[in-house]
């Protein structure tokens, strides 16, 4: 029955070589109980693993083969073998584990004294036949389910068991069937061998099976069976259909003339042929159907097909006619004429064509039709006649054709075709062009930047707002880093010694003090420490700072250009790096001291800039050429026509000037006060009294009307400063209401001063008195005192420079008086400008200017708001700061109500997003504007939301405006002066204080306290125990003396001395401890590897050696010491001797610890830590002990 079945299993197809029945052929020689158990439905990956154990088992034996006893098998080798690995040092033999392991190998081992690491290995080995062993075991019940007689435990051939399991896994997805009937396979061996010539016979006729396969190509599937491969072609067809592709290919090189040469193609055309034969016998069927059906026309095999199927066509399309014409006379004649016709018809339409070709047109372009055949012959006349009448045209039409090649080229077909169909005005061409170009590059931007997309303004404006916050928060955390890093650098309180030392001497002084110039000498490092900011003139300097005493990292010399080199030098020499701040076309030094002096210098023929022939540091640093960069930004004016007449004249308009949301009509910028009745007294008084009482009255009435605003008054000369002074007394005895107003600004306080001294001053509102004007026989003489002179025009603009708000310039003289012809030099012709600047106030207004809007989006917003009724202004300021666009307040002439910006030129060529999103709108907001944005992605897509919420924002702003007017009427009615007495609350005193008593709890010196480990005597006790003591020792009190740690472990047995064998032991136990790394020796001390060294007071240890100065390291002194020069900036030797032996808790300085101290500070200085200078040592680096 089985070989019945094995013999009808014989493979039908290469692909059944892989089903049950014939698998089964190929198991291997095993127990047939082994083939039928159950356990292989689930168990193969646990059979592998046993079958796997079984290998490594018999693997491990035959490498111990004679190198192990038996007794090795069963014996737990794994703490020897990590014994042995572990303690490989000189000193092993001392280790209980090592020894203990040594004993069991020797037990075990054939031959024990083979090298460490080949005994390692064999241990290695026996302890995976052991695991092996072990599994087997635990395995047994299974291995004999699953192998049979085959399985004998741990003694068990691999081989068997492998090949079985390998078997097995070729069986996945067969189920049990292949298993079972291998089982009971009588003669399995010899049935295999045969399986086996059968799959070798059927690998040797694959190639020509697949070589036939190949030929059919396309035709193979169908040949063999409808198959989809050639694994699964049917072996017994194989046979039959060669013998019939044979035959048919016999025949086909009979009926074919030129054959192709694959045999598919040659099968393919014989199909073919077969099929022609059935339609031409069906067509010689039906001869009498189609002569009835279609007469004449019908010749059988020969018929023209095309005609009868539009006959057919004709006839279904037209069956209602069909009877009428069968009873037509001349039918015959009517065909043809009709023939005719639609022939001429066709040549029409093709000459039409060829036509439109000339033309570069079509039927569409020309008649609107979708073909010529479509064109009505009317239609057709008319426009050949119009193109006949208007011949002189076509050079037009052939020039617009090229056009519209080029443009459907270009891209614009539809829009050509648009144009060509009526759908588009001509005149529209170009905006809609231009619309649809934007829009695609709008789209091509927003694929590429999808955030334009999204793009919401209000999320971007959150966005900024919250950028800008963080910004100014991150200012204000710079500011208290540097407060941080500063306060970490402030000298400790407990600083007694040095520099520090002696501040603190002279801080508890109350009398006696030491003169500065020798204080700053001597404490200069600790001065420099609390307060590392200098603020001293170039005279202060020299008097109190001794030469190369003190350093600075930066010096910075603010109006510089009134400082001349022979006095900046000094400060200069004492800094590493110099920032010069200054105004050339400012105030040049004074000259007075040195023309009494006579220091001037006589020699004027040297080549070159010497220094002595420059006036100031600036102009010197500016000569050799070092370095620059102008401050282009003037904040100072609220109103750019305040410091228009300096741009202009002084810095080539190169300022970058704040607009002004106010013009002059309201109360801001340059006024011109003419005193026409003023008249100069030019003899020895050299002043102008009506002017000066006319001054002084101005003043008062400002006292009076806006006490909230500074102000200061500056004249030409000392003696018209003395009049109005004079003027003013009087008429604030006669006004003794406005006298608050003299005391209401302590930080900006009223003062009356001439042009040589106003430079550094600024207030809300400056008064100039010019003072010159004609004598009393009108004569106008063309002196304008220090103006005339040689850098006159630097007075001047210091002069005119100096209001924030409003600049009054009274005057007995207009520009039209000054003569340049007889007044000379540059001074009186900026003078004059400047007056006629004043007087006519051209440039005074911030309107708009001739610059173009910056972009279309500027212009459509400004359409729109204009169409809203809305006073809209372009481009508002003057010298390079320009606000977009503003909104004029018609109620109150010469304000504006609202600056609105848009993220156009300005906005995107910004250097920073500090810049472009914080600085610029916090600018104009200071100077008093209300800002408006709009985002151009929120115009381009929601314009009337975006132009609601503009118009939203101007009328919020009219109100926000007229609140703010409210207050400062408020404000202006009186000043009160009023004394706030501040409470500071509790301070805290930081940097030098009074010196702390309370020790630091860290710094305290602790001492080990040990436990005996056991009942041993100490000299007894194991070098391993011994070592440990050692380390706990060490590591709570390192650094510490060999003795200390003796005396440590002698009190943990109560020993009151350690002889030789103790210390011995002790000796033992330090060996190992190192051996480990536990601990490092240097000399006659031990040191913890990695640790910190810190000096520790010994005032409360116990252990009396603590406290002798030998047993203290050197490395531990040096720290004090280092502390003590650092803590103080700086100390003598005594000082630190006295200072380290108090941190040490020694009440006195002893020859011996002064002798220890003074030793740890001579190795300080060898090594470079520490080095003398003037009597001090200090420290240039930063020292930490470690090892």
């Amino acid at each position: 029955m089985h070989r019945q079945r094995i013999r009808s299993s014989i493979p039908k197809t290469r692909r059944s070589l892989h089903n049950a029945p014939w698998s089964s052929l190929l198991a291997p020689d095993a127990s047939p109980e082994a083939f039928a158990a159950t356990v292989w439905d689930s168990g193969l990956e646990q059979a592998g693993d046993l079958a796997d154990s079984v290998a490594t088992l018999e693997a491990a034996r035959a490498e111990l083969q004679g190198l192990v006893m038996d007794a090795a098998w069963t014996t737990d080798v794994a703490a020897a073998r990590q014994a042995l690995a572990t303690h490989t040092g000189i000193l092993r033999a001392l280790n209980s584990d090592y020894r203990r392991a040594k004993a069991l190998t020797r037990s075990i081992i054939v031959n024990p004294d083979i090298p460490p690491a080949d005994l390692i290995r064999l241990l290695d080995v026996l302890m995976k036949g052991q695991a092996a062993a072990a599994r087997i075991r635990e395995g047994d019940t299974f291995g004999q389910s699953a192998f049979g007689a085959d399985w004998r435990g741990d003694r068990s051939p691999s081989a068997p068991l492998l090949a079985l399991v390998e078997w097995m896994g070729t069986l996945r997805g067969l189920g049990a069937e292949p298993r079972l009937i291998a089982g009971r396979l009588a003669e399995r061996s010899e049935a295999g061998a045969r399986a086996e010539r059968v799959r070798k016979i059927i690998e040797i006729g694959r190639p020509i099976i697949e070589g036939f396969w190949s030929d059919l190509g396309h035709l193979a599937s169908s040949v063999l069976g409808d198959v989809a491969s050639v694994e699964r072609a049917a072996l017994h067809l194989l046979e039959t259909k060669a013998k019939a592709v044979t035959r048919a290919d016999e025949l086909s090189r009979e009926a074919l003339t030129s054959p192709p040469d694959l045999i598919g193609d040659r099968l393919e055309l014989v199909r073919r042929l077969g099929r022609l034969q059935e339609l031409a016998g069906a067509i010689d069927a039906a001869h009498a159907l189609g002569e009835s059906a279609f007469g004449s026309a019908w010749a059988g095999r020969m018929s023209d097909w095309t005609a009868l199927a539009d006959g057919e066509l004709w006839v279904r399309q037209n069956g209602e006619l069909r009877h009428l014409a069968a009873r037509l006379p001349g039918r015959v004649e009517i065909a043809a004429l009709a023939h005719s016709a639609h022939e001429a018809a066709q040549g029409v339409a093709g000459e039409f064509a060829a036509l439109a070709g000339d033309l570069k047109a079509d039927a569409v372009s020309l008649f609107g039709a979708q073909n010529f055949s479509e064109i009505e012959m009317p239609e057709a006349l008319a426009r050949l006649g119009s193109w006949l009448e208007h011949q002189e045209q076509l050079s037009k039409w052939v020039a617009y054709q090229e056009r519209s090649d080029s443009a459907q080229k270009a891209g614009l077909a539809e829009l050509v075709h648009a144009l060509a169909e009526g759908r588009v005005a001509t005149g529209a061409a170009r905006s809609i062009f231009e619309m649809a170009y934007y829009e695609r590059i709008l789209t091509a931007m927003a694929t590429e930047e999808p955030e334009l997309a999204r793009f919401d303004g209000e999320l971007h404006s959150r966005a900024v707002r919250h950028f800008a916050d963080l910004d100014r928060e991150r200012i204000k955390a710079a500011a208290i880093e540097v407060v941080t890093a500063h306060h970490r650098r402030i000298p400790p309180r407990d600083g007694g010694a040095g520099p520090v030392g002696l501040l603190r001497s002279e801080m508890a002084r109350k009398r006696g003090h030491m003169p500065i110039r020798q204080l700053m000498q001597r404490a200069g490092p600790a001065i420099q420490a609390l307060k590392p900011v200098f603020m001293m003139s170039p005279l202060s300097v020299a008097q109190f700072l001794s030469p190369g005493r003190m350093s600075f990292d930066l010096l910075v010399m603010d109006e510089a250009s009134q400082i001349q080199p022979v006095d900046a030098l000094g400060a200069i020499a004492r800094a590493k790096q110099v920032v010069v701040v200054g105004d050339e076309r400012q105030l040049p030094p004074t000259t007075f001291f040195a023309k009494m002096t006579g220091s001037q210098s006589e020699d004027e023929d040297g080549e070159g800039a010497q220094v002595a022939d420059i006036e100031s540091i600036l102009g010197l640093f500016t000569a050799r050429g070092l370095p620059q960069r102008m401050l282009r930004w003037h904040y100072r004016s609220r109103h750019q026509s305040l410091i228009a007449v300096s741009n202009s004249q002084f810095y080539e308009n190169r300022l970058f000037i704040v607009p002004s949301p106010y013009t002059q009509e309201a109360g801001m910028g340059l006024r011109f006060q003419h005193v026409p009745d003023g008249v100069f007294n030019s003899g020895g008084i050299g002043t102008n009294p009506v002017e000066a009482r006319t001054v002084a009255e101005a003043i008062i009435r400002h006292a009076k009307a806006n006490p909230h605003e500074s102000l200061g008054v500056a004249t030409f000369s000392v003696s018209q400063r003395r009049a109005i002074q004079d003027e003013l007394e009087a008429l604030r005895r006669l006004n003794p209401e406005s006298e608050e107003f003299f005391h209401a600004h302590p930080s900006e306080p009223f003062f009356v001063k001439n042009l040589e001294n106003v430079q550094g001053d600024e207030r809300d509102v400056i008064m100039i008195s010019v003072g010159y004007a004609k004598n009393a026989q009108g004569y106008m003489a063309m002196r304008f005192g220090p103006l005339g002179a040689e850098g006159g025009e630097r007075r001047l603009n210091v002069l005119i420079s100096r209001a924030k708000r409003r600049c009054e310039v009274f005057a007995s003289i207009t520009d039209e008086d000054i003569d340049l012809e007889r007044g000379k030099g540059k001074g009186v012709f900026a003078f004059k400008l400047f007056l006629h600047y004043a007087r006519t106030g051209r440039l005074s207004l911030a309107v708009t200017t001739a610059r173009e809007m910056d972009s279309i989006f500027e212009e459509q917003v400004a359409n729109a708001l204009i169409e809203k009724g809305y006073q809209v202004h372009a481009q508002v300021g003057i010298a390079g700061f320009f606000i977009d666009l503003a909104i004029a307040d018609p109620e109150r002439p010469g304000r504006y109500i609202l600056g609105i910006e848009c993220d156009g030129i300005g906005y995107h060529s910004s250097r920073s997003a500090r810049d472009r999103d914080r600085l610029r709108q916090a600018v104009l907001e200071d100077h008093g504007w209300i800002i408006h944005r709009i985002w151009s992605p929120d115009w381009f897509q929601r314009p009337r939301e975006q132009l609601e919420r503009t118009v939203a924002a101007i009328e919020a702003a009219r109100k926000e405006l007229d609140a703010r007017a409210e207050l400062g009427f408020q404000r202006q009615r009186a000043v009160p002066v009023e004394v706030v007495t501040v409470d500071r609350g509790d301070v805290t005193e930081i940097g030098l204080a009074d010196a702390s008593e309370v020790e630091d709890p860290h710094r305290t010196y602790v001492e080990t306290e040990l436990k005996r480990p056991g009942p041993f005597e100490l000299h007894e006790t194991p070098t391993g125990l011994m070592a440990g003591l050692v380390e706990q020792v060490v590591a709570t009190e390192a650094p510490i003396h060999l003795d200390e740690v003796v005396s440590r472990i002698r009190d943990a047995w109560g020993l009151q001395r350690a002889g030789g064998r103790i210390q011995d032991a002790v000796e033992r136990g330090l060996i190992v401890a190192e051996s480990r790394g536990a601990l490092v020796r240097r000399g006659q001390f031990c040191f913890k590897p990695g640790a910190t060294i810190s000096l520790r007071n010994r005032s409360q240890v116990i252990s009396p050696g603590l406290r002798k100065p030998e047993t203290i390291a050197q490395e531990e002194i040096a720290d004090g010491v280092i502390e003590i020069v650092k803590s103080n900036l700086g100390a003598t030797e005594d000082e630190i001797a006295t200072r380290v032996a108090r941190m040490l808790g020694f009440k006195a300085t002893s020859a011996q610890l002064r002798s220890v101290i003074s030793a740890a500070v001579s190795e300080l200085v060898n090594r470079g830590n520490l080095r003398s200078q003037d009597g001090l040592l200090v420290s240039d680096r930063s020292f930490a002990s470690t090892n």
